[in-house]
């Protein structure tokens, strides 16, 4: 599938381009789900930990995440130009740099990962099981930087179909380890939490086999050259990184807030991090369309100005927004309809259940507003103005984890208003994004 050069984007060709994403995203999400639910049949301080463990490791991963957004945007842009060599180029270039990034950072993680969250974390119980699940997990950082250019390959040149039947495959073999090595059937020992991040690693190994094997396989990739002997060029690095490195931060920035959330959450108790573990949950099912719609508005405002035709970014941006909301209110709708039944997916505990229940409509306006201000953040970041994308994250975080930390020390504030401060994010990106388009700078860049 290529994109069409017409006057207009029409809603196909954004579902054409975003549906295998949100496919591939379904079963990414299914990690954290599965992951979730199984810990949440082991015991509540297990379930607060892994929300503490797996968001720090998010937090590092999206550095790698970042960095491959950028990759995304050169890629698209030289495929709007008609130049697959130069993709190849990027793409090697790309793995060059992640590689040994990956493997620096996990020096520093197994060694001051630890001392990091004790920081943060008051219970020491949940710091413990929140250090096993952490120490096990980042064993996965390379693989998973790994898939995460591929992924942006893919997505730049608009192949996202393999991305969900890879995504798929992950998924099987989480579940499946996850079930041998938490609790110990099938001959292996009972590794609780431990087990749980293993079962992701290995899913993340099995993906970037699956993927190298496929780039490699197929002919109609050659004209890339991505395969070739490597040449090193120093522009075309310095190019990269100066357009990643700003994603590669913001991402980071992100998950780091939410980081802070939850280590705010977990001042309140237990109980409340339990609880708010299955909300991250029910907040990733909610955006579900999201990741997809997003990462297509990336490509296609890229796409369109390799093809000189910038102005269609409103165009594009306005109808994806919309859909994305719609989307989100659909599978709240769906969720809210039947919450008893969705709570006993995560816990067989009846007082965490029911009180995750009372929290779903601060999860719900949090949601919302953050998958639309995600949509209008993408449309900057496919500028290639990710200097400015990096700006607009840093107030946004500025501004949610001061009001975050304000709810919790001082005001004190119970769950409920706690989520509902989630949606301030969301709000800051949307004002941020459509202040900055407004001004016509960003037609005017060259990358």
């Amino acid at each position: 599938m290529t994109y069409q050069k017409s006057k207009s984007i029409k809603f196909s060709r954004i579902w054409k381009i975003a549906s295998p994403i949100i496919i591939g995203n379904i079963a990414q999400n299914l990690l954290i789900i599965t992951d979730t639910a199984f810990l949440g049949h082991l015991n509540t301080v297990s379930l607060g930990a892994a929300a503490l463990g797996g968001v720090f490791y998010m937090a590092v991963m999206m550095l790698g995440m970042g960095f491959s957004i950028g990759v995304q945007i050169i890629v698209a842009r030289r495929y709007g130009e008609e130049r697959p060599g130069a993709i190849g180029q990027v793409l090697q270039h790309a793995w060059m740099f992640m590689i040994p990034f990956a493997w620096l950072l996990w020096i520093l993680l197994r060694w001051w990962g630890d001392s990091i969250m004790a920081l943060f974390i008051v219970s020491p119980e949940v710091l413990a099981e929140a250090n096993r699940f952490f120490d096990m997990r980042i064993w996965g950082i390379c693989f998973g930087f790994i898939v995460y250019i591929c992924q942006a390959f893919f997505v730049g040149i608009a192949r996202t179909r393999i991305i969900s039947y890879i995504t798929g495959i992950m998924v099987v073999v989480n579940i499946v380890v996850d079930w041998l090595l938490i609790f110990g059937h099938g001959g292996f020992s009972a590794m609780g939490i431990q087990g749980a991040a293993l079962g992701s690693v290995a899913a993340e190994i099995t993906a970037v086999t699956v993927y190298i094997i496929y780039m490699y396989r197929k002919k109609e990739f050659r004209i890339y050259g991505i395969f070739k002997r490597i040449s090193y060029n120093m522009a075309t690095m310095v190019n990269m990184v100066k357009v990643s490195a700003p994603a590669s931060l913001q991402n980071f920035l992100s998950v780091a807030s939410w980081f802070i959330f939850f280590t705010m959450v977990e001042k309140i108790g237990e109980r409340e991090l339990a609880m708010s573990n299955i909300g991250r949950s029910l907040y990733a099912i909610f955006l579900l369309p999201v990741w997809g719609f997003a990462s297509a508005v990336n490509s296609l405002v890229s796409y369109s100005i390799g093809c000189r035709r910038p102005l269609l970014t409103w165009t594009i941006m306005t109808k994806v927004a919309w859909v994305t909301a719609i989307s989100i209110l659909i599978l709240e709708g769906l969720t809210c309809l039947f919450p008893g039944f969705v709570t006993s997916i995560y816990t067989d505990i009846p007082a965490i259940g029911e009180a995750t229940v009372s929290i779903m409509p601060a999860i719900c306006i949090s949601a919302l507003f953050f998958g639309v201000g995600l949509v209008c953040f993408n449309t900057v970041s496919g500028t290639g103005n990710t200097h400015i994308s990096l700006l607009i994250e840093i107030v946004a975080t500025v501004i949610y984890v001061t009001v975050c930390v304000l709810a919790v020390e001082v005001w004190h504030w119970g769950i409920l208003y706690v989520w509902l401060v989630d949606g301030i994010y969301g709000v800051v990106l949307i004002a941020g994004s459509l202040l900055y388009l407004g001004t016509g700078r960003w037609t005017r860049r060259r990358i």
